[in-house]
């Protein structure tokens, strides 16, 4: 039996460390965000569909998606946003349906969705459980400024675009504070791994 545990948290919550600690524990991982620029690359439907609504002022001078332009726009317009889920919602669901399947042939033991997004596109009926990993608002701030250069209104805007901490929280089975030391946090996971008998 594939036990499929989904994992999310806010953008510089901490999700990628949680991941790559459960790939290291033999989890097999569906990364949300790697199918997302998979479904717009060069030449394909995504992009097409993408180009269609937005205008080939979106594409860069050799043909790609020119992510950046695109993010700047729709973080600042909530309908152009959901315009840009509306094409590739459906494409990142069928590209993850058909990865669980190919898990489960294989007889994955434990598979991990870790997804952004994953309340808001729905993920969460793929999955027996989900981990949610979280730290307080302020400290995602200052991660987001220091990681990537945004200024702290650039920081609080892409925060805002997705769902708050604390609903997120309430909807997740299991909560990882990343707030203090990374060993903190992995003793978390290390802990439901082994109360769940998946390591």
């Amino acid at each position: 039996m594939t036990y499929i545990l989904g994992l999310t948290g806010g953008i510089a919550a901490g999700k990628s460390t949680v991941s790559l600690f459960l790939r290291k524990k033999g989890a097999k991982i569906i990364d949300g965000d790697r199918v997302a620029r998979e479904i717009v690359q060069k030449e394909s439907v995504g992009l097409s569909q993408i180009v269609n609504i937005f205008g080939e002022d979106y594409l860069t001078s050799t043909g790609e998606l020119n992510r950046k332009k695109l993010g700047s726009l729709v973080f600042n317009d909530k309908n152009k946003l959901k315009q840009l889920t509306d094409i590739t919602g459906p494409l990142i669901h069928k590209r993850i349906e058909d990865l669980i399947v190919a898990a489960r042939v294989a007889d994955c033991r434990l598979l991990v969705l870790d997804i952004p997004l994953l309340f808001e596109g729905n993920y969460q009926k793929y999955c027996d459980s989900v981990m949610c990993v979280w730290v307080p608002e302020k400290l995602q701030v200052e991660r987001l400024v220091a990681r990537d250069g945004y200024t702290e209104q650039q920081a609080q805007q892409r925060i805002l675009s997705q769902m708050s901490n604390e609903e997120r929280c309430i909807l997740a089975d299991v909560l990882i504070d990343n707030s203090k030391q990374v060993e903190e946090t992995l003793k978390q996971v290390l802990k439901w791994l082994e109360t769940m008998e998946l390591v």
